[in-house]
């Protein structure tokens, strides 16, 4: 018998994989509908590696679909494709199936995929002039299987035989004058064609667990007692598919002595489903088969000498120990001191000429340009760490928000967290970017924001012509977390207070500002950064903030509302960075947003509080990376 190796989440079956040969291996990817957005995951993690050595591809259903993705480079695109493509009523609606028979509009997703997300040929065709890829499609009548060749000049028809589920889809597919089904009908997991081609090391990529078993007994039956043909089809197609199903796993689990299986799976059925799933089942599937495609290239990839890896694209400067360890920290203060004297600083008057201070940071003069929009109870200042790391790669422009940092102040009270408006942080972020932003662009323009920046640059981008390009926000702010006194309160208690206040005052629970203890903060895990961001404001009196006013808290509850409301309004990717752990926003209103956004994506850092990047490193590094990695590469599918 030759060997397995399962690539699962918690099998350690990969850690007893030795070094060896491999002259030559190939690609087998499984199909299953929407739930192929974790074979997304595992080749994204392919994608992010540069790692592309097979010189056999061949997938079945939406197999082939991530396939040419994959071939075409297109990081994120596969996952594009079923988020928005698949989840459209103009593919698929089940009441118009279940009221008039129309299935999959297989014709409408290539030709949205064309237009709307296209597909780089070029990279594919450079990819096809050394590399096979093969879509498995079935005959309609007598269930032959065909490898059709994918080619830049027939992609399109090939894509939609291998995909035209029986039953589902709408149109026939007709090639070579023969209707052709789903290759899954016939050769769910085209494992054996790999073999029979020579091939002895073959990756294969699942989308359900190892010891899936299907039976379609009760149509079988069915199908006997009423005597429709329909039926009767339908039963011959199943049981041919449960038939192939069952050789395939067996050659899988006992594989021939001279071949090698590595096999990507998930260890329990996956969250998305054939059709109608949703964004947070999609995600977290995703993540799923990113997590097992990046344990494959740790752990088998990189034994097999094959050399295809590419080392980390970035590398993240900075580290706890660097904030610590003396030597360590006397020269990274002495970088962000060279960092900082390298600023332009300045100030625009928002709403009702309330100044807005602002700084530019550019030491390697990039042509991009990053804008930030901190949260509240925050400034500039404490982005400092996070401003050397970016300005790697970036222009960086920052501005803190009125009523904090360094920015003018609306009430006597110089500590109290107060807007008369949340929009009029959303008029001060336009005001920016107008008057200081957009006349000194010289390339593209992307923005970052933490917490209630989120839910301002969230308004903004939804209401305004801007030059943004991507976006990205963690711990978004789209619902309020109301803590202490006020945390069981309602909205109307809230709004009856607010009404009653002759003057903005402080919420009940809240007050001037407090230092608190790294114990019990619920910001960071990092009690250096932490230390580091308390420092700030003790030594700095002028960027202190304390609590929130009533007003401010029910102004932000409109705001969360607001944003949710208008998600489907951002038309440029968004990236959502959520903390696993957050104390301080809602994840439930976060993943709301995401529903109703048409172009975003959620990453979850687990176990995270909300400050992700002033968090430990072990969450820190996940945050820097994912970010770069979204805005520098080709961001448009992701």
């Amino acid at each position: 018998m030759g060997e397995h190796y399962s690539i699962s989440k918690n099998n350690f079956d990969v850690f007893r994989f030795s070094k060896r040969e491999a002259d030559k291996i190939a690609l087998v990817t499984e199909g299953g509908g929407q739930r192929g957005v974790f074979t997304a995951g595992v080749l994204d993690s392919f994608l992010q590696a540069n790692f592309n050595p097979f010189d056999l591809l061949i997938g079945t259903s939406a197999g082939s679909l991530n396939l040419a993705s994959y071939i075409c480079g297109h990081k994120g695109h596969a996952y594009r494709i079923i988020e928005q493509v698949t989840r459209s009523p103009d593919f698929f609606k089940l009441s118009r199936f279940l009221l008039t028979g129309e299935g999959m509009d297989l014709d409408w997703l290539i030709d949205k995929t064309e237009s709307d997300i296209p597909l780089n040929w070029k990279v594919g065709q450079a990819h096809l002039n050394t590399k096979q890829v093969l879509a498995v499609a079935a005959h309609a009548t007598n269930f032959e299987t065909k490898y059709f060749d994918l080619s830049t000049n027939n992609w399109k028809d090939i894509l939609r035989a291998s995909c035209a589920i029986p039953a589902l889809h709408k149109q026939p597919v007709i090639m070579d004058e023969k209707r052709w089904l789903d290759g899954g009908l016939t050769t769910p997991i085209p494992v054996q064609a790999a073999y029979d081609r020579g091939f002895r090391h073959i990756v294969v990529i699942r989308t359900v667990p190892v010891d899936f078993k299907e039976n379609h007994d009760w149509l079988i039956s069915l199908a006997k007692m009423t005597k429709n043909d329909t039926l009767n089809h339908m039963a011959a197609m199943l049981v041919t598919h449960e038939e192939n199903y069952r050789k395939t796993q067996a050659f899988l689990a006992n594989p021939p002595d001279d071949v090698i299986i590595y096999e990507i799976s998930p260890n329990k059925n996956l969250e998305s489903k054939l059709l109608g799933s949703t964004k947070k089942q999609l995600d977290a599937d995703y993540q799923h088969g990113k997590a097992l495609g990046n344990l494959f290239l740790e752990t088998i990839a990189s034994k097999l000498s094959l050399s295809h890896l590419s080392p980390e694209r970035f590398l993240v400067q900075t580290s706890e120990n660097k904030l610590t360890d003396k030597a360590q920290q006397l020269k990274y203060n002495a970088q962000i001191d060279v960092l900082w004297d390298s600023k332009t600083q300045g100030e625009v008057l928002g709403v009702e000429r309330i100044p807005l201070k602002w700084i530019n940071i550019n030491p390697n003069d990039k042509k991009q340009t990053l804008v930030l929009v901190n949260g509240r109870n925050e400034s500039y200042w404490k982005y400092k760490e996070v401003i050397l790391e970016l300005s790697q790669y970036f222009n960086i422009y920052a501005y803190d928000h009125r009523g904090q940092g360094e920015s003018g102040r609306m009430t006597q009270d110089h500590e109290l967290g107060h807007v008369d408006d949340f929009h009029d942080y959303v008029m001060d972020l336009y005001i920016f970017m107008e008057r200081v932003v957009r006349p000194n662009l010289n390339g593209e323009c992307f923005m970052l924001s933490h917490s209630m920046g989120a839910a301002v640059m969230t308004q903004y981008l939804s209401m305004f012509d801007h030059p943004v390009k991507a976006s990205a926000a963690t711990s978004p702010m789209f619902g309020v977390y109301i803590p202490g006194k006020a945390h069981g309160l309602k909205k109307q208690t809230l709004n009856l207070l607010d009404i009653l206040a002759n003057k903005p005052n402080y919420a009940l629970g809240q007050s001037h500002f407090k230092k608190v203890r790294y114990e019990e903060n619920v910001l960071t895990h990092s009690q250096v950064r932490y230390q580091m961001f308390v420092d700030l404001f003790v030594n700095n009196p002028n960027l202190r903030l304390g609590g929130p006013s009533t007003h401010w808290i029910t102004e932000s509850i409109k705001a969360g509302k607001k944003c949710i409301a208008n998600a489907h309004k951002v038309k440029i990717p968004m990236l959502i960075l959520q903390a696993g752990g957050d104390l301080v926003v809602s994840n439930i209103a976060q993943t709301a947003f995401h529903e109703k956004c048409h172009s975003s994506h959620l990453e979850v850092v687990k176990d995270s509080y909300h400050d992700i990047l002033i968090e430990k490193d072990l969450y820190r590094d996940v945050a820097i990376n994912t970010l770069l990695d979204f805005f520098t590469s080709d961001y448009r599918f992701y």
